[in-house]
């Protein structure tokens, strides 16, 4: 019973889906686990967070948006280009009709003329439509849609649980949608722009998932402008990238060119924002000098105008001589200061209001959540609680009857989320800490006190040392570094393995031996 337990937890098969039983020579982030409670509260379809969030959990379709075709000039379509029949929408047109309309009496043929009811081929544009497979697996294929996603790692995120989220959400679309995705891109960015991760098969699709699930929150500074520009240079030079969707997952705001990059975008490609947190940018004169010089706005032009007429006044009253010219250069001096100082608190009252909210007049859909606080994360129902205690208890039984590594990093994972929940769930700690405790002393028992038989995996005294700082028995709220123990779990491994490997050679070349001197 506890191994059919163990094998169908919902908890550790996320568990290994994020590939944090597999990365045991790296130093996992902290307080990982927390992803798992993030989730089950974006998969609860009554949370606000989750209704907030699902236009952008859901694939979008990409001709969603789209009211009508756009009318091409018939002589400048491709060949390859589909036709539908359409009436004439003015005269000028009529030399595209179709030519079997000509033989129709000359006032039949003027009076649809008038009426406009001559027919036409009028050329539309190819569509995408969601490709359909019966896997329910990540299966790529070109004629399926193309995300791009780019995740933000700038420092702010690691407040309130911020990161945490962003991969929940990131995990919940990926494994929401991987039915109708195509080639998945991912890049991070933060003060600069992270390596280009491409998933085009099931194994690239679960290192991605792995690799999100791993990322730290580590730069200063939201480059937003160039991760954008990134993503469109990149999907521009992919031959069949065609209808994509960028995903942007942030907690910050950052200014961006709105005109340039919409233009950039075209029609083939959508941008879709989560922003987590209320964060602002706040627009003091620094800024505002900033936009007035670099900005195209017909505000900022105008003042920069202004500047340069006061230039011009100020160079000639350094060169006047008389009082009469100098008092009139100097009251126009004013006047013109004057002026620019409106203009300029009118183009600051409107940047103060616009300035950083680019990328949500830029999305298609854009979505902002506010941050998750701890305590709704780790207030769990009954059934959840009790399901954690049968996991502890499961695991001690099959541990006391069998020792296999894999039990051990589960009974590793499982412990620092229980350390986890007791910071933060008073309710049901004291229910949690007889778990832990009890995991504790196995783990202590593994890996301080081996016994001589034959799954004994040997270990240094120095990696016993410490171990027993890290299980000190006294506190069970000293957590043990995870990283570090699932590194140490590996090591012995590989020593057991390599020991028996020699041991059935040793065997195996005594008893060719043996053989031999009998044949003598």
């Amino acid at each position: 019973m506890s191994r059919s337990v163990l094998e169908t937890s919902s908890f550790f098969s996320q568990m290994e889906e994020f590939g944090f039983f597999d990365t045991v020579e790296e130093h996992l982030p902290d307080e990982f686990t927390i992803i798992y409670e993030i989730a089950r509260i974006l998969e609860d379809t009554s949370h606000a967070i989750s209704r907030a969030l699902a236009p952008i959990l859901e694939l979008n379709d990409p001709l969603a948006e789209r009211d009508s075709i756009d009318t091409i000039v018939v002589p400048h379509v491709p060949e390859a280009k589909e036709y539908e029949a359409d009436l004439i929408t003015s005269v000028s047109e009529i030399r595209y009709i179709y030519p079997a309309q000509h033989l129709l009496p000359e006032m039949v043929f003027l009076r649809k003329l008038a009426e406009r009811s001559l027919w036409m081929p009028r050329p539309k544009q190819a569509r995408t439509f969601a490709y359909q497979t019966e896997s329910d697996r990540f299966a790529p294929d070109d004629r399926k849609q193309k995300v791009y996603i780019l995740f933000d790692t700038s420092n702010s995120m690691q407040h309130h649980y911020r990161i945490h989220l962003a991969k929940a959400i990131v995990y919940l679309f990926l494994r929401q949608n991987q039915r109708e995705l195509g080639t998945i891109f991912f890049r991070t960015f933060d003060l600069q722009i992270g390596e280009l991760i491409t998933a085009r098969d099931i194994p690239s699709y679960e290192h991605l998932i792995s690799t999100v699930m791993h990322i730290k929150a580590v730069g200063n500074g939201t480059v937003l402008q160039k991760a954008l520009q990134t993503a469109i240079d990149d999907i521009a030079h992919e031959s069949q990238l065609s209808h994509a969707q960028i995903l942007v997952v942030t907690d910050g705001v950052a200014h961006i060119d709105l005109d340039h990059l919409r233009s950039q975008l075209g029609g083939q490609i959508t941008i879709n924002t989560v922003k987590i947190g209320s964060a602002r940018l706040q627009v003091d004169s620094v800024v505002v000098e900033g936009m007035v010089a670099s900005s195209n706005s017909p505000e900022a032009v105008r003042i920069r105008e202004l500047f340069t007429h006061r230039r011009d006044l100020e160079s000639q009253l350094g060169a006047a001589s008389g009082k009469m010219r100098q008092d009139s250069l100097r009251s126009q001096i004013n006047h013109l200061q004057q002026q620019i100082n409106q203009l300029t608190s009118r183009y600051g009252a409107t940047l103060a209001e616009h300035y950083g909210d680019e990328i949500r007049r830029l999305s298609t859909v854009y979505v902002n959540v506010d941050d998750i606080e701890a305590q709704e994360m780790f207030s769990l129902p009954e059934e959840k609680v009790a399901q954690f205690e049968e996991l502890a208890e499961s695991l001690l039984a099959a541990l006391r009857s069998e020792r296999q590594v894999e039990d051990i990093k589960r009974a590793a994972i499982l412990y620092d989320h229980l350390i986890l929940l007791m910071r933060y769930n008073k309710i049901d700690a004291s229910r949690f800490e007889d778990a832990a405790k009890e995991l504790e002393k196995m783990l202590d028992h593994i890996l301080n006190k081996p016994t001589s038989g034959s799954d004994d995996m040997p270990i240094s005294e120095l990696e016993r040392v410490q171990l027993r700082n890290m299980l000190d028995s006294s506190s069970v709220a000293s957590k043990m570094s995870l990283g570090l123990l699932l590194r140490i779990l590996w090591l012995k491994l590989v020593r057991a393995w390599r020991t028996r490997r020699q041991l059935r050679t040793f065997r195996s070349l005594r008893g060719r031996g043996f053989v031999g001197r009998g044949k003598k």
